[in-house]
């Protein structure tokens, strides 16, 4: 009876939900209706955004709205992941989803209503200020592009008296445009400030130049390129003034035909400065004659533009200024030339006094003409010690805004910005987000890429059915490097991608302050912020939606980071970034007080408490990038797996072996996963259902199924780990054809007394192959069959045949690496002709090698050779003397005697007497 009483009680209940969940049945359409709203805002944004500088009303209104799209993202996906269908069988579980469907929904429309009604205030406001209007007719004060348009206009006869480190590049240039015949089109490019307007003058003015051309025009098209403008500017220059009238009467068309003419029966040169996209060239080329005679000399921020002039076209990048250049270029400036400080240093200090300073100032210039130049003129003006300190105090604000404090718009920052100003809407955000790294820091791109990805920068839904999210976010950093606003530090020695970037220190002057500017970013430093002494210190509050911490202190001491120390809890992004992988500090964190907002969490060298990440990580459902690396952590709580949005996720930690729950099968948009270096024994993971990743490392298959990779068709990078067989072939034929995509291909093997069969001639696309401590008889089958493969790397693999004869002929091989008894025979042939591409070799720990054939004309682009640990090698190959592509020989612990053979006087120096670097190390016991 009592069990009647409560099953009526509960089905009383149900019904009741059931009748109340039906109030809220529109909430779908709300939802919908919303996040079309959000669209039509962010694409007023887009249109917007080169007016935003217009006025105060304007930035504010932006501003506002930006903070409601960031909140109506918020509540439409909380409400989406929390959504779930209610088909138990039980009336009980029934009852319980039900309820927090219910729950869940009434919160949701509460909030979808307030943000509407947020929206409906906002849109009032704009109707009511004008600002719609403001936005759509571009009523002045122009966007800033404009206003500093005729600040950036360039004339050839402008005066330069201060050049230095230019009569290099003058004379190469000037040799390009009178001696090369074949040559139409010499294009100089660089980041703005470089020195290309004044490389460009001097070239113009040169005396070889002036004899080898009739006539002479110089025009700039800058931002905004007008065709008529630029034909009749050329020509006004080519003609007699007092066919300037005629000129300027003349229809386009005329224009043509008469530059066009005048171009093609005279010796003229063209100087085009400031020119910026393939798309004006194509504006102006019409003009141009194809014959030889005349020349054309441009100058442009953007590389692209200059390979798209002509493909013949001779490209000149200026090179920075050196120290000493800077400094010598600071003194004509600063000092050169002004008897009050002249007289002024000798009678009351010694420059010494604040040569300290001065290097440093110096230093910051980053070897820009331009900043050096803005410096030597604020420095000029300043007369007393106490004043060159305060303007190194202030460097960085000081030479990007100019010499009057708060003047925006002086030459150095009108030059660096406009090239911020022409990005396009979601490059401008790729661009600030650089802001994030510390002065000097080599950004690694991988990291840098999975940031915009997880903020939303690059959309994951753009990227192309045969592309990677990698593809995507490559091009648009090609697209920053072309333009000159980061520089490459260093591309992959195989596949040339881009591996690091650096950005100049006053670019960077520059991308802070715009930064700031926008509420992009906060950028913070844990040695000022955070101590143990002082827990309860408190960031400011900042409207910014993204927190940087440089969690980098230099007196060793660990500091704890405080949750309270965070006055936003609306982030959206917080990265925690270190310089050195050892530094370590103290987390404090209870992400339960951060908002569920939060996309972006770098926890980079944390240690938490006894190892254990807090469960309330869990809360933070939006989040589409996690990274633990280098942390502590050795236990995962289960409600990571509540994070179902995840893209990166980086398990990484330094701490002892880590438990994860059997949870990441409900990540189901991931597309990169980094796992532990060790798992718990207890750990085992279902991965099947991660259908999109494209980059698995760490896969261990004692606690994963070998058998779930065929579902990830997408993979292109995966590091396997393989454990507790000794079958003759290692991975099924069948998982190696269904994963056609892979390009970077890892294989690990706990080593077993049994040789192993390993057949990689699925991987059609294979770049990179590395073995380890897999014991094979010969190199694996579907070597040949490989095509692409351009680094082959073997650790212990102890093959027994004489690899070279099969690896020699793989034409697209340009690296490879014999690690540590991945070769235990005892002699080497490289053949004639064999290994055409290679250009890096490496050699360590072959305890049996002691003799290594090259034949003549093999390896004709090897350009580096490591030799290392091969105890029983006694000499070097006579062949490496006809390789006259080698730059450097590295040559680590080997016997002394082999040494002695190859340093000055030894009998086999004539073999590295051609090549530049020659290093020992370890060599002399």
């Amino acid at each position: 009876m009592a069990d009647a009483v409560v099953s009526f009680g509960v089905q009383k209940l149900w019904d009741l939900l059931i009748r109340e969940s039906e109030r809220f049945t529109g909430i779908h359409e709300r939802a919908t209706e919303l996040r079309n709203e959000v669209g039509r805002l962010k694409g007023f944004l887009k249109d917007a955004d080169a007016k935003k500088h217009a006025t105060e009303r304007v930035r504010f209104c932006l501003e506002e709205i930006k903070e409601i799209v960031y909140d109506a993202e918020d509540v439409i996906e909380a409400f989406l992941l929390k959504e779930r269908s209610v088909d138990e069988k039980g009336i009980i579980e029934r009852l319980t989803k039900c309820t927090c469907n219910l729950m869940n929904r009434i919160k949701a429309d509460s909030q979808i209503k307030g943000i509407t009604a947020r929206i409906s205030k906002v849109m009032e406001s704009m109707q009511c200020l004008g600002i719609q209007y403001i936005v759509d007719n571009g009523i002045p004060p122009k966007p800033l592009s404009e206003r500093l348009k005729k600040s950036r206009q360039t004339f050839p006869n402008e005066s330069e008296s201060d050049l230095v480190g230019l009569e290099h590049s003058i004379q190469e240039l000037t040799g390009h445009l009178v001696e090369n015949v074949n040559i139409r089109v010499v294009a100089i490019c660089g980041m703005g400030g470089i020195g290309k307007t004044t490389l460009a003058r001097q070239v113009f003015h040169h005396d070889m130049v002036r004899g080898y051309f009739d006539k002479f025009a110089w025009v700039c098209v800058s931002k905004q390129c007008r065709r008529k403008y630029i034909w009749q500017e050329i020509l006004l220059n080519l003609w007699p003034k007092e066919e300037e009238h005629r000129i300027q009467q003349m229809s386009e068309e005329r224009l043509q035909d008469e530059l066009f003419k005048m171009l093609e029966t005279n010796k003229c040169l063209i100087v085009i400065d400031d020119i910026w996209s393939k798309e004006d060239w194509d504006l102006i080329k019409p003009a141009f004659t194809q014959k030889p005679g005349s020349r054309i000399l441009l100058t442009s921020r953007n590389e692209d533009v200059a390979s798209y002039t002509d493909p013949r076209c001779k490209t000149f990048k200026p090179r920075s200024l050196t120290h000493e250049e800077s400094w010598k270029l600071l003194q004509r400036i600063a000092i050169s030339g002004r008897d009050d400080i002249v007289l002024w240093l000798c009678a009351e200090f010694e420059i010494n006094e604040v040569k300290e300073e001065v290097e440093k100032m110096i230093k910051r210039c980053g070897g820009l003409p331009l900043s050096v130049k803005m410096l030597g003129g604020l420095l000029s003006t300043k007369r007393t010690v106490s004043e060159w300190k305060r303007v190194h105090d202030n460097i960085g604000s000081q030479i990007i805004r100019g010499i009057s404090p708060g003047d925006n718009e002086n030459k150095a920052f009108q030059v660096l910005s406009l090239s911020y100003e022409d990005l396009s809407f979601r490059l401008k955000h790729c661009f600030l987000y650089l802001a994030h790294f510390p002065e000097d820091e080599e950004i690694y791109t991988e990291i840098l890429y999975q940031y915009w990805v997880g903020e939303g920068i690059i959309e994951i839904s753009s990227v192309g059915t045969n592309s990677s999210i990698r593809d995507a976010a490559e091009g648009y950093l090609e697209e920053l490097v072309k333009r000159n606003m980061v520089l490459v530090s260093k591309r992959h020695e195989v596949s040339s991608r881009i591996f690091k970037i650096r950005v100049h220190d006053v670019m960077r002057d520059v991308c802070l302050w715009i930064a700031k500017e926008e509420n992009f970013l906060e950028v913070v430093s844990a040695e000022t912020q955070f101590s143990n002494a002082n827990a309860s210190s408190q960031i400011p509050a900042y409207r910014s939606r993204r927190l940087a911490i440089h969690m980098d202190l230099d007196d060793g001491k660990q500091r704890t980071f405080h949750q309270k120390q965070i006055r936003n809890p609306e982030l959206r992004s917080l990265l925690c970034i270190t310089r050195r992988y050892n530094t370590r500090w103290n987390s404090a964190l209870s992400f339960g007080g951060l908002r569920s907002s939060l996309r972006v969490l770098g926890l980079c060298g944390a240690q938490f408490r006894q190892g254990k990440l807090p469960k309330s990580i869990g809360k933070l459902i939006h989040l589409r990038y996690l990274s633990l690396f280098a942390t502590n952590v050795s236990k995962v709580p289960s409600s990571l797996g509540n994070l179902s949005l995840l893209v990166f996720l980086d398990l990484r930690s330094f701490g002892q072996k880590v438990h994860v729950p059997n949870v990441l099968k409900r990540m189901k948009d991931l597309s990169y996963l980094w796992l532990p270096y060790e798992l718990s024994e207890e750990t085992k993971l279902d991965m099947g259902s991660l259908v999109k990743l494209e980059t698995l490392i760490n896969l261990s298959t004692k606690h994963c199924r070998v058998e779930d990779l065929l579902h990830m068709r997408n993979l292109r990078q995966l590091h396997i780990d393989v454990y507790g067989t000794s079958n003759e072939e290692i991975l099924p034929l069948s998982l190696v054809t269904a994963l056609k995509l892979v390009e970077d291909f890892q294989l690990c093997h706990q080593p077993i007394d049994n040789p192993v069969e390993v057949d990689i001639g699925g991987f059609a696309r294979l770049h990179r192959l590395s073995l380890i401590g897999i014991k094979m008889e010969k190199l694996p089958n579907g070597l040949q069959s490989a095509p692409n493969i351009a680094s082959i790397s073997l650790w212990g693999c102890r093959i027994e045949e004489d690899p070279m004869p099969i690896l020699e002929k793989m034409r697209s091989l340009k690296k490879v690496s014999f690690l540590i008894d991945s070769f235990i025979g005892r002699k080497m042939v490289c053949s004639s002709r064999g290994f055409p591409q290679l250009r890096y070799l490496q050699i360590l720990g072959l305890d049996n090698l002691q003799e290594w054939v090259v034949e003549e004309g093999s390896m004709p682009r090897l350009r580096r050779l490591w030799i290392q640990r091969c105890t029983k090698l006694e000499r070097l190959p006579d062949g490496l003397t006809n390789i006259s592509s080698l730059k450097e020989l590295d040559l680590r612990w080997m016997k002394k005697e082999f040494k002695e053979k190859l340093v000055e006087g030894g009998e086999d120096h004539y073999k590295v007497q051609h090549i530049p670097s020659v290093t020992f190390e370890g060599c002399d016991e």
